[in-house]
């Protein structure tokens, strides 16, 4: 498993314990402050997990776009060798 899924699961897993506490703090009724600050992890978690998700995602995604863009470019260039130089050629 590549270390982007792992963040990305870790992440995931940081979210669905944070709203899990923040869905266990609307039952109990804490103080104010806690409440405040259970709502605030639980968003926050949120918030750092779709950035991480992008993240992970758009990685993927540049990188597919780039080997396409490179397929292309030796398709209209044509490939070149890395044992002769193209001066080199007689």
């Amino acid at each position: 498993m590549k270390a982007r899924w792992i963040i990305l699961t870790v992440a995931g897993l940081i979210v669905i314990a944070a709203w899990t506490a923040m869905g266990i703090g609307y039952f109990y009724r804490p103080s104010t402050p806690i409440w405040i600050g259970l709502v605030t992890a639980a968003a926050l978690s949120l918030e750092g997990f779709l950035w991480v998700a992008a993240g992970v995602f758009g990685w993927g995604f540049l990188a597919k776009r780039r080997a396409a863009l490179g397929r292309f470019k030796d398709r209209l260039f044509g490939k070149r060798d890395a044992e002769t130089p193209p001066t080199a050629q007689p």
